[in-house]
């Protein structure tokens, strides 16, 4: 059958749109192939891709290979094409293996007549790219993809992301919880191993005693050797799953302060790893910034020390940390150093007079701290007699201000909004926090949405985890009774914000001052806070971090599984795009950092691969929009 080239370009995306001239020269550089069934044309990573391939008739599958193993990706049929992403973003060699199932007839594009294609064509290049970056956010596509790469430039898998069990001492040491500390010193020493776990009469693993422990419980305190392990032991068990990544591993050990974690598959240890093996103990890490935070013996040694944390952050992602955990990595660290200070203001103003907790707020609260933060926290405390009531303000007045004082020096700002501890206002007994709470719920006037975005995520940095639980509380039944206008409220605040994308799928930027022809990378990203608040607040979901309240909305069948993964993805590539530009401002260009991107200073696959996420987000704040606000 004689092929109509011309008529069938127009049939064809993204040639269809092409004038009619340029699809009759576009005929005539084409030539046509033809190959049996079961002929594979290209393997992943090895073959080289000099056209682009069009599919007349027939069919093509399309696998990625990973460890020896295909995986189907998916098939071609007519009017497809291939090679375009290989040669446009992947230096001309296959991004994908290709096998023909049936006897195919292909027209095939020289690459160098394709190439000008692009060049003359924009859109013609935005069809493949924007493809490309369509897949990226396809959570299997990226894993594989980031694989491969570090495959071709002959570089390791990034440590960070193995899981857990490959690094993991698999020879276990066990005693029951009755064996004497002698008998365990033994065979530790036997064993070479700095720990040993500890079993109950039913076999289960319920404790651990270290070499640590063997330093600080026993030769410290002098306790005879026939003491039982069960004296001494750590209980109850801290555990990792096995599939979990390195460096989950690496931050649980640091907010834990700990040096031995227990590895499990399901309920079962199957492994035990320490800080030396998984290699955190070489130069500057978070255990040494944690630790010399700890040993600190004054205020004055910490001020300064948070700009410490930029060079380290960059040395992880440099080697492969996830933004998230990042996130989580620098919000430990704040953490850390809170309780420090807060160490050294009991020391200046002496115990409290009453129960309290210090809680912290915002992305702390949400354990999403970047490099580029303030504070925001508030003091809660008990409530107490009437004659007591004046007193104790005053020290919690004074103890808020040593506090918020010192982190400011420490280099975590003072608000500008002031919502902070030394602020009387943020610094009240529970009754009345209960208040203001029942107030912006009750009454959710403009500055009272805004409020709830940030009280809202609340936690304990110290203090009495209680008193937290039971203001949690409170909020949940707040949020049980007649909330429907606050929603409504809190979508619309959630709407305020866009996506920075206009018409044609062109980024919106600033358009003059300092930040002329940048976007605010944070606020293209609030939109999934918001998403992620608004549904948790609705469900009942406690969780305060985003990607974990993505989670258990996830669990609870709130959001599908597609949608779960989409704004996973989103989210992490936006908080990745956010820590790289806060760290080129510090260390490259010796400035503040800031969350401004210039889109022109990015790659093409950066640029589509944002398009795409900034497209996503806009589509689930409708989702939000139409949720909360249609029925109210």
């Amino acid at each position: 059958m004689k092929l109509n080239r011309v008529r069938f370009l127009k049939s064809v995306m993204p040639f269809s749109g092409l004038p009619e001239a340029e699809l009759e020269a576009l005929a005539d550089r084409l030539a046509v192939a033809e190959y049996p069934a079961n002929t594979t044309l290209f393997v992943q990573m090895q073959s080289r891709v000099d056209n682009l391939y069009i599919l007349v008739d027939g069919a093509l599958q399309l696998f990625f290979q990973e460890d020896g193993e295909r995986t189907l990706q998916g098939f071609l049929e007519e009017g497809d094409t291939f090679g375009g992403i290989s040669m446009l973003l992947n230096d001309g060699v296959a991004i994908r293996t290709v096998r023909v199932t049936e006897t195919s007839r292909l027209l095939l594009l020289p690459r160098p007549a394709f190439l000008e294609l692009c060049r003359r064509y924009p859109d013609v290049s935005d069809f493949f790219a924007s493809s490309f970056g369509k897949q990226m956010l396809d959570k299997s596509y990226q894993a594989i993809v980031s694989k491969l790469v570090t495959t071709r430039n002959e570089v390791e898998p990034p440590l960070f992301n193995q899981a857990v069990r490959s690094i993991c001492r698999t020879e276990l040491v066990a005693c029951d919880r009755q064996t004497t500390l002698r008998e365990a010193a033994r065979r530790m020493t036997e064993y070479r191993q700095s720990a040993i776990l500890v079993r109950d009469g039913e076999g289960r693993h319920v404790g651990i005693v270290t070499d640590r422990d063997f330093r600080q419980k026993v030769v410290a305190e002098g306790l005879d050797g026939d003491t039982p392990v069960a004296a001494v032991m750590s209980s109850p068990l801290i555990a990792i799953d096995a599939d979990a990544p390195i460096f989950e591993a690496i931050l649980t050990m640091v907010e834990k302060d700990i040096k031995h974690l227990a590895v499990v598959d399901g309920e079962t240890v199957v492994g035990i790893t320490s800080n030396n093996r998984l290699l955190i103990a070489q130069g500057q890490s978070p255990v040494t910034v944690m630790r010399e935070i700890r040993e600190a013996d004054r205020p004055e040694a910490l001020f300064g020390k948070q700009r410490e944390v930029a060079p380290l952050v960059r040395d992880l992602m440099e080697r492969g940390a996830r933004a998230d955990h990042l996130n989580r990595m620098i919000s430990t660290i704040a953490d850390t150093f809170l309780g420090r200070l807060i160490d050294f203001a009991f020391e200046k103003h002496g115990p409290p007079p009453a129960r309290f907790a210090f809680l912290i707020m915002g992305s702390e609260g949400r354990k999403e701290q970047t490099l580029k933060t303030d504070q925001d926290n508030a003091i809660v405390y008990e409530d107490v007699p009437k004659e007591e009531a004046e007193a104790v303000r005053d020290y919690f007045l004074a103890f808020g201000k040593t506090v918020c004082t010192w982190l400011d020096k420490v280099g975590y700002a003072f608000c500008n909004g002031k919502v902070m501890a030394m602020n009387p206002k943020w610094n009240q007994p529970l009754s009345v926090w209960k208040g203001y709470f029942r107030k912006w719920v009750h009454t959710p006037e403009p500055m009272a949405v805004m409020h709830s975005t940030i009280f809202f995520d609340f936690e304990t940095g110290f203090g009495d985890a209680g008193l937290t639980r039971e203001l949690r509380s409170s909020l949940g039944e707040l949020l049980g009774e007649r909330s429907g206008v606050f929603f409504y409220h809190l979508a619309n605040d959630a709407m305020r914000i866009k996506p920075p994308l206009g018409f044609f799928r062109n980024f919106v930027v600033e358009s003059k001052g300092e930040h002329a022809n940048t976007l605010d990378i944070k606020k293209a990203m609030t939109p999934i806070v918001d998403f992620a608040r608004s549904y948790a607040l609705e469900n009942g979901v406690e969780a305060t971090n985003t990607l974990e309240r993505l989670h258990q909305l996830r669990l609870t069948s709130v959001l599908k599984e597609g949608e779960y993964e989409e704004l996973v993805q989103g989210y992490r590539y936006l908080m990745q795009m956010r820590i790289a530009r806060q760290l080129e401002a510090i260390i490259e260009e010796k400035t503040a950092p800031d969350n401004h991107i210039n889109p022109r200073r990015l790659t093409q696959i950066e640029q589509k691969m944002l398009k795409e996420v900034f497209a996503m987000v806009g589509e689930y704040q409708k989702k939000l929009s139409l949720h909360f606000t249609a029925s109210a």
